[in-house]
């Protein structure tokens, strides 16, 4: 073997890896929860390194990252299902807290122009009741969905609104396109001078 060829070295270690593997994911399992404290203290010192080299990583990695989430959601969907309900189960008051903190969020992120706009209520209503009836004809689960995520600071906002299925919103998770995003800046834009134009 060519250890100077790094395709063939990456080969060895895959096999070895395979052949390996209860023994290494054990002696993983082992170490992570010796050095538990360890980590969280190196963490918490690092904090912005390690958020910039885990955000670098997710933006290089998207395609795979994405890719193993989905297998490992088909692969697990009644146990991740089972779990997630047991889980509201058991914490109903984290639950209705949650509830209430998205719901403050979708407020605050209603842009203050729009907030007592008839049109605007009717609009978001309306992608709301229409995801209720394809559910209802179908009897596939949808979701509306944040384009741009409100955490990523999308605006709860009709042309920010999109119906998906529920698991492509799962799949999708928090990620918003950074081209996206700039483009609803511009479209809210438009959106608000038309608006100032037609008062």
């Amino acid at each position: 073997m060519d250890w100077n060829d790094p395709e063939q070295v990456r080969a060895y270690h895959r096999a070895y890896y395979l052949k390996n593997k209860e023994k290494i994911l054990e002696c993983n399992k082992e170490w992570y929860y010796k050095n538990t404290e360890k980590k969280k203290k190196y963490r918490q010192k690092n904090k912005e390194k390690m958020q910039a080299y885990e955000k670098e990583y997710y933006q290089k990695n998207i395609e795979k990252i994405k890719e193993r989430k989905k297998q490992y959601w088909k692969k697990n969907k009644e146990k991740i299902q089972k779990i997630k309900t047991e889980w509201r189960k058991n914490n109903s008051a984290l639950v209705l807290q949650h509830m209430a903190t998205r719901r403050a969020r979708k407020i605050r992120a209603i842009p203050a122009w729009l907030r007592k706009c008839p049109v605007e209520k009717r609009r978001v209503y309306t992608v709301y009741l229409l995801s209720r009836l394809l559910a209802k004809a179908d009897g596939i689960e949808r979701h509306v969905d944040h384009m741009v995520p409100l955490s990523d600071g999308g605006p709860h906002w009709s042309g920010n609104l999109q119906i998906l299925t529920k698991e492509q919103n799962l799949e999708k998770g928090a990620y918003s396109c950074p081209k996206l995003k700039k483009q609803m800046k511009l479209n809210l834009k438009e959106a608000r001078a038309l608006h100032v134009k037609a008062a």
